[in-house]
This record gives structure tokens, sequence and C-alpha cells, in this order.
């Protein structure tokens, strides 16, 4: 059996600034830039997971399974840069005192969107024939664009930090507003249960609460009893089980 996870992968989680505070009241601006490293650890996970098991996916009901997680990874990302780009950073320029203070972060959006549309062609490919599966021609896609992937997703963290002193920002209505709009818009089927199968309870000591996405415990049952089961194939690949502990990588 394997005993590799998610975190022997090349792509490095961020540390939150509320695991700096050591009991301290926590702001408005590290409650955000927490929350939002969170679901960035979420996506370096799942990249990891695809980069560690893409050489050793073989059998065909294996790779379209391994295809389905990819896909659900895929759109957990355009789905969390979409909201950021049409409610979250507009919202947040609004209410700056630094005009533009998000164009670097939008640019940075669009160095490695290239690289995610290859892999979704990639994807798409492989489930209209399962025969064309390389996964070291995979692995070679998401190497591609990966490095400047986890990049901004670092960078958007510190940006939020650095914003922190500017008193016109209303952080409790931004993180509501994106909260509300995500939660609007999330695919049930792939990107929620990607969200559930690849948050690590644990992190951190554990001090993040009992699950994250923070849904009401009822709701998070309904996506393991109706949702998840829909691609259970798929979350054999994830980084922990759908109550969020860490387990090894079947296909490391």
């Amino acid at each position: 059996m394997s005993t590799k996870k998610w975190a022997d992968g090349p792509y490095k989680l961020l540390s939150t600034p509320r695991a700096a505070l050591e009991g301290q009241t926590e702001s408005g601006a590290s409650r955000n830039a927490s929350e939002m490293a969170l679901i960035h650890n979420i996506l370096l996970r799942g990249l990891n997971c695809i980069t560690l098991q893409a050489r050793n996916v073989k059998e065909p009901e294996d790779v379209l399974d391994f295809m389905a997680f990819c896909d659900a990874w895929s759109c957990t990302l355009h789905s969390h840069h979409n909201t950021e780009e049409t409610v979250y950073f507009p919202l947040l320029e609004e209410q700056s005192t630094e005009k533009g203070v998000m164009a670097k972060n939008h640019a940075e959006h669009e160095t490695f969107l290239p690289g995610l549309l290859a892999l979704d062609e990639y994807i798409a490919g492989v489930r209209a024939d399962v025969k064309s599966y390389d996964g070291r021609k995979l692995v070679k896609i998401t190497d591609d664009f990966g490095p400047s992937l986890e990049k901004h997703l670092r960078n958007e963290i510190v940006l939020l930090e650095s914003l922190a002193t500017d008193e016109k920002i209303d952080w409790g209505l931004l993180g509501k507003t994106m909260a509300t709009h995500s939660k609007k818009v999330a695919d049930r089927v792939r990107e929620v249960p990607f969200l559930i199968t690849n948050s690590d309870v644990t992190y951190e000591s554990g001090i993040h609460g009992e699950r994250f996405p923070p849904f009401p415990w009822f709701v998070h049952q309904i996506f393991r009893w109706v949702y998840i089961p829909q691609l259970k194939g798929a979350w054999r690949f994830a980084s922990c089980d759908d109550c969020g502990m860490p387990k090894e990588l079947l296909f490391a």
C-alpha cells in the first residue's frame, strides 16, 4: 500500500494569518485572508494529488474516475477565480483607498489560464478516448502552469494581509458577499464534494473548526449522503476522506 500523502507533492500549503494570532482577537482582514488561504490550500492539495498519482493510473475505469477528479479540481479553480473576478475583487477595489490594488492579481490570473484550459482540453480528450491517457503528459501540463498558480495563490494572501490597515474596507461585507455568491453558483456534484474531500480539518492543529467549508452539520451530511456518492470513484484520488481526515493516496 502507498504511504504517500498530498504533502509529498511539490506544492506547499499556505500558513494562515489566524495561526499566528495565538488566542488574540481576529481582525476582519485576518479572517478574510485565512479563509482565502484555506480555499487555496484545498486547490494545492488537489494539484498535489494529481501530480503524485497521474503516472500510476492504468486501468480504464480508474482513468475515467481520475479524469472526473481532475475535472472537479479544474471546476473548483474556475469557479473560485470567477467569483473573485466578478464579485470579490471589484468590491475590494471599490472600497480600498489604493486604486488599482487588484490589477496585479488579475494579471496573475491570466498567466495560468492557458495552462488550465489545456488541462480541460486534455481531460475532454481522454474521456472521448480513454486509451489516449498518458500520465506523463498530464503531469507535463500541470507542471507548466502549477508554479505560476502556486505563486499567485500565495501572493493573494500577502496582498489581503497588506490591506489590514485600510479603514475604508468593510471586511465583513467582503467575506459575506463572497461566501453568498460562492454557495449560490457552486457545482453540487463536482465542486462542493471536491472541497469537502480535500479540506484537512486537522490542519494547523485543527484551529479552523470541525469542517471547512463551514456548512451547518446537516448540510454536510446531505452532501455526504446525496452528492458525494454521485462521483464516488473520483474521490478515491482525494487527499482526505469525506470527514476531512487526511488519507494515503491509493495511486501514489
